[in-house]
């Protein structure tokens, strides 16, 4: 018996496809509503899908414009119709597109457009959208999709960043590497000298035990000046190798560690406890808040070097506002002083408190050199202290670039250094208002880790 199978040609689920973009995906129908959206689209726009859904793609694309249709109507209703209005060029421009791509199947492209509507507190975004016709279960629509500007901005600005990082880590690694071997030399012909100097002093001392009869006063006055010269020689030397020992150690940051990370799963919340119980006791008078996502799923790192990381993030940001608070200590004394009235009057609003706050949170559809990630790890680390300078923060993560003045400007490029072996990226931004000022470190991290290291 033999039987004819018909196959038929399954048609693609656009709804579904459209979920699992990269891009922010919106669906208008023939009316202009919204009528669903990507969870890419809520983050893009910073406004949920109840807020948006049924809405006018006016009311984000062309407010003015669906305003003018409003009272178009109103006076349409009221019978009140301006002939010169009437006759005027059209308002209605973006619906006109909207209509005519769809009479005519054809799609069309707008760049560099600016969204503020009320529904996102008229935050300022600039776009580039396409808007393409289909028929989706046999009804008319329109496939919205947008790409922020700023975040392609942001990726090219950070992958230019990573490149100059790359390039100057390599020519300070090269010269880091040429200035540690004479280093070497130095300090092996500084402890050669300083062994001549004790086997001096030992023939002196025993010189002067067998022949101390025969001393006169003069030549124990003479004994007693070369042995505090040798001591200061001896002294000079210690510190010619003590010297050449920290600069050893500088150089070998510069080169940065050679050990690849440990692999390992973990909860990010563990190293970052085990800073903030270091930093805490070093420095009670900073208010820690903690703002933890509970629900996060566990990280593949190196727990030492996050460690390292989260020190020397918190640390920096603790020192900043310490030396912040003794800033502004030393200008009220100093205000006091000149103007005794004054003090009196902005007491009462100079009372300033050291406050760390630490964020972790999953990180949506977010992309780190280039490569898109569904998910990552992200962890905030904020600071009131007097913020940054703005023309350091595209500077702030290369060697030898610090804004506090007894800082070494290597425990940035450091952090630097690991969060790139672990594949992620770190970002900064501060503000210096008088009202406001703060320091915020974000860290980017995705949950696995690329096999790409043998």
């Amino acid at each position: 018996m033999n039987a004819d199978f018909i196959t038929a040609k399954t048609t693609p689920d656009l709804a579904f496809i459209s979920q699992h973009l990269f891009t922010a995906i919106l669906w208008v129908n023939d009316e202009l509503s919204i009528t669903r959206l990507n969870a890419q689209a809520e983050q893009l726009l910073a406004i949920s899908s109840g807020r948006l859904i049924n809405q006018s793609i006016l009311t984000l694309l062309a407010p003015d414009e669906l305003k003018t249709k409003d009272t178009a109507f109103i006076d349409n209703d009221s019978g009140d119709i301006n002939e010169n209005e009437a006759s005027s060029e059209p308002a209605y421009s973006l619906t006109e597109r909207f209509v005519q791509a769809q009479n005519y199947q054809q799609p069309f492209i707008d760049h560099d457009h600016i969204i503020k509507t009320p529904l996102n507190g008229n935050l300022s975004l600039s776009v580039d959208y396409s808007v393409t016709p289909v028929i989706y279960e046999q009804q008319p629509y329109f496939i919205i999709e947008m790409w922020g500007k700023d975040r392609q901005s942001r990726i090219s600005e950070e992958q230019r960043q990573q490149q100059q990082y790359t390039v100057a880590r390599h020519m300070l690694r090269s010269v880091a590497h040429e200035i540690k071997n004479p280093l070497a030399g130095i300090r092996g012909a500084a402890q050669l000298l300083q062994r001549q100097f004790i086997k001096f002093s030992d023939a002196s001392t025993t010189s002067t035990s067998s022949v101390d009869n025969a001393l006169t006063t003069t030549n124990i006055d003479a004994q007693h000046d070369l042995q505090k010269m040798n001591q200061k020689l001896r002294n000079y030397t210690d510190i010619i190798i003590s010297e050449t020992d920290r600069l050893t150690h500088l150089i070998g940051q510069l080169l940065g560690s050679n050990q690849l990370p440990n692999w390992q799963t973990l909860n990010i919340h563990e190293p970052l406890e085990h800073v903030l119980t270091l930093v805490t006791n070093q420095y009670p008078q900073v208010v820690l808040q903690r703002d933890y996502d509970l629900s996060l799923p566990e990280l593949c790192a190196d727990k030492d070097q996050l460690i390292q990381v989260f020190l020397n993030l918190i640390n920096n940001a603790c020192e900043s506002m310490t030396e912040f608070e003794q800033t502004l200590q030393q200008n009220k004394i100093s205000e006091s002083q000149e103007s005794p009235q004054s003090a009196i009057q902005t007491e009462g609003n100079s009372d300033y408190q050291p406050t760390l706050h630490i964020q972790t949170r999953v990180a949506f559809q977010h992309t780190i050199v280039g490569q898109q990630h569904k998910q990552v790890m992200q962890i905030t680390i904020t600071d009131n202290g007097s913020g940054t300078d703005p023309a350091l923060i595209g500077q702030i993560f290369f060697p030898m670039v610090t804004s506090r003045a007894a800082g070494t400007g290597l425990g940035l490029s450091i952090v630097q250094d690991i969060i790139s072996h672990h594949h992620g990226m770190i970002d900064v931004s501060s503000t210096k208002e008088q009202e406001d000022k703060q320091t915020r470190f974000t860290l980017y991290l995705p949950f696995t880790q690329p096999i790409t290291e043998t």
